[in-house]
């Protein structure tokens, strides 16, 4: 048969009797599914991610025992089921079909396994096998133990420039926490952290509880039990404010000694906090005297202030590392004398009573002499050139009660204008001849 031959006979066959040969395909379909259907061939089907029921865990807890499961074996990634395709239909494709279970009253001689049991959740005595990817359930039985812990609530993050954290109230101060004994032995402290990043107000918010280790290291918690999990917070935001420390210093100290008003301290300001409209009244924080008493002291009073006593209500100091404590001299010396003298020429007679005419001075000597006392920085600074000297008829006349003056020789008290911290040893008379 030649080619072109072939080629007529080939069309010819599917041309003729199409409708009867379409007809024998639909038939032979149908039959073929009647058959499939009656005979009823075996499928296989997978489900994921099944969990496992644990039946009877209070024969652990009974026993005060805690229960963990190890390497997520609660959870079985892949489940096949092989079963003639109509119960594989009717079971479906979601994971609810097959449930998993773990006795407990079956746990393993060693504590460490316990068999996991499969099903469909219908046609089990028509489901031909039913496999998982495991078939063992890993725990770890130990003794429950319980502890409490008292939380410490905490900031993070940087605030506002200007302000600081002040009082951190919380709602409840301690945690109940249980779990294995092993993991319980491993906490050793419990905190509320509160972010303050950007705050210049009063903070209110809930805070979750964090377990931490010896080494700061934060603790899984999913196998613990907590009485409680999280607890409200506040968190008081302050303003600051740098002010000057003033000191003074009270009593007198011991015969031939004195302050020399100089007061070192370990810091000269401080910086303080509290709310903007109280801290904007205070401009600096006086030490009263009466805390640097130098009463009878001979030598430097070195004393230790503590800021905190001094404080005015509703502030307080705004660096929360600085204790308050500040170290403080008061220096005290030795009172000196200096002799000194000067000329009666540069000492001026003041207020000559009326009807006399001049003075004379009665010394035997041009200049008198004077002990001057004082701690040695004051007499060092003491120029007498730069003095006024003088005596005074009339200060002499309501000392002595006099109403009138007779020609004649007084003594009148020198006197002169000293600066602070020096003073005359004892008094000066100077005899002044009173002329008609």
């Amino acid at each position: 048969m030649n080619k072109d031959t072939f080629k007529q006979s080939f069309v010819k066959f599917f041309s003729q009797n199409i409708g009867l040969k379409v007809l024998s395909i639909v038939v032979a379909i149908v039959l073929w599914f009647i058959v499939i259907n009656i005979t009823d061939p075996p499928d296989k089907q997978s489900y994921k991610n099944i969990p496992v029921r644990i039946l009877n865990q209070e024969v652990i807890s009974e026993e005060g025992k805690t229960l963990e499961i190890l390497n997520d074996t609660n959870v079985i990634s892949n489940v096949t089921v092989k079963a003639p395709r109509s119960v594989i239909r009717e079971l479906g494709s979601s994971s609810d079909a097959i449930i998993a279970t773990a006795d407990m009253n079956n746990l393993s001689y060693d504590e460490t396994r316990v068999p996991i049991q499969l099903s469909g959740s219908k046609f089990n005595d028509k489901i031909e096998s039913i496999k998982g990817s495991i078939d063992t359930l890993e725990v770890s039985i130990e003794m429950r133990k319980t502890i409490q812990l008292p939380i410490r609530a905490v900031t993070s993050g940087d605030i506002e420039s200007g302000y600081v954290v002040g009082d951190i109230t919380q709602s409840q101060n301690q945690v109940r926490v249980s779990g294995p004994q092993s993991k319980i032995a491993k906490i050793s402290s419990a905190y509320v952290d509160v972010q303050v990043t950007g705050f210049k107000e009063n903070i209110s918010t809930s805070a979750d509880i964090e377990l931490y280790d010896a080494d700061g290291n934060e603790l899984d918690t999913s196998s613990l039990d907590m009485n409680i999990t999280s607890i409200k917070v506040d968190v008081e935001i302050l303003a600051t404010k740098k002010v000057p420390l003033k000191f003074e210093s009270s009593g007198t100290p011991a015969e031939g000694y004195d302050v020399t008003g100089i007061i070192d301290a370990e810091y000269d300001s401080v910086a303080i906090a509290g709310l903007q409209n109280v801290i904007d009244r205070y401009d600096s924080i006086t030490i009263p005297a009466s805390a640097l008493n130098v009463s009878g002291l001979s030598s430097t009073l070195n004393a230790v202030v503590d800021i905190n006593d001094y404080l005015p209500s509703r502030v307080r100091l705004a660096d929360s590392s600085f204790n308050g404590l500040v170290d403080v001299a008061v220096y005290i010396e030795k009172i000196q004398e200096k002799t000194v003298s000067v000329f009666l020429r540069n000492i001026e007679v003041e207020n000559i009573p009326e009807g006399f005419s001049s003075t004379e001075w009665e010394e035997k000597n041009d200049y008198v002499e004077f002990t001057l006392m004082g701690l040695s920085q004051n007499l060092e600074n003491v120029q007498l050139s730069q003095l006024d000297f003088m005596v005074d008829f009339s200060d002499y006349a309501l000392m002595h009660d006099i109403s009138g003056f007779k020609p004649g020789i007084y003594k009148l008290p020198l006197v002169l204008d000293l600066p602070d911290g020096v003073w005359m040893k004892e008094p000066v008379e100077v005899s002044v001849r009173l002329l008609k």
